[in-house]
Order: structure tokens, then sequence, then C-alpha cells
């Protein structure tokens, strides 16, 4: 799993209720700097991409980046999620992007163990290029973190002093 760090904007799915059912998966996000962190570990209801979106408005509301920002995901587990928790995420994403600036990349990172990502990868990809989303999909963390932060660097020049 990725690891956190002592960040005080940090949100949990599981710290928002979103209705009577449990979530099935779980993510955590954060922000580091001008990239917001993901842990998602599925596979995924609807109830699980409810709590997601209710989560990323809890930070974006916190979160006041003033530059470009990019986003990380890391996948543990599976990818896999019901045909109604693909439309709420497709939903949560635009309303995502018409929240806060658009982020300049967005990168998955799953090792091939990561159930169902050959078979959703599609499904994503179509929708990202729908939305201009700048996306790549990583099996290497380092690599994903490289690619965001050269994206970054692009738009914003050197990072900030933290």
């Amino acid at each position: 799993m990725t690891t956190a760090p002592d960040n005080p904007l940090q949100v949990h799915s599981n710290d928002v209720s979103t209705g009577r059912f449990a979530p099935h998966g779980e993510f955590r996000i954060w922000t580091e700097g001008d990239i917001l962190y993901y842990d998602a570990t599925g596979p995924f209801n609807l109830e699980a991409l409810h709590a997601l979106a209710a989560a990323r408005v809890k930070i974006v509301q916190q979160w006041k980046p003033g530059r470009r920002i990019a986003a990380l995901v890391h996948w543990h587990k599976s990818a896999l999620m019901s045909p109604e928790a693909f439309a709420a995420y497709g939903q949560g994403l635009e309303r995502f992007h018409e929240s806060v600036n658009l982020p300049v990349a967005l990168a998955w990172v799953a090792s091939p163990d990561v159930e169902g990502m050959q078979l959703m990868i599609n499904k994503f990809e179509e929708l990202f290029a729908r939305r201009k989303t700048n996306f790549r999909l990583f099996d290497d963390l380092d690599a994903a973190r490289a690619w965001v932060n050269q994206c970054l660097d692009t738009v914003n020049g050197e990072p900030p002093s933290t």
C-alpha cells in the first residue's frame, strides 16, 4: 500500500456515510504538494463509489493547492466494479473536474495481479479520453510518481518548497 504522510488532509471512504448499505471496497485519499493520492482497494460496489465521491468532496474543500494539480491512484486487490459503480465513477469524475482545476495528469499504479484491471482498463481509458484526461497506467509506483512530477513541472515550474 502507498504510505500516506502524517497529513491532516487525509480522508478514508469509511469515514463518510453515504447510505443504508455498506460499501464494498475502500478508498484512502490524501495530498502531498500538488498531488492528490488515492489508495483504492476493491472490488467496488455502488456505495463504495458514493463514498469515494463524498470523501473526494471533503478533501477538495480543504485543499487549496493554488497551482495545477495531478492525481495518482494506487490500486490493490481488485479493480472490478459493477456497471452502476462504473457509471457513478464517471459522474464523480465529471463533478470533480468541474469543482477544481483539471488535473494535468492522472497516473494509475496496478501490479499485474490486480484482479480485473485488464478487463476494466479499456472502459476507463474511454472515459478518460472523453474527459480529455492525460492518463497513464503503470505497474511501478516510482515510475508513476516521476511521470506525474514531470507533468506538473511542465505546467507549474519548480515544485513548491515545503
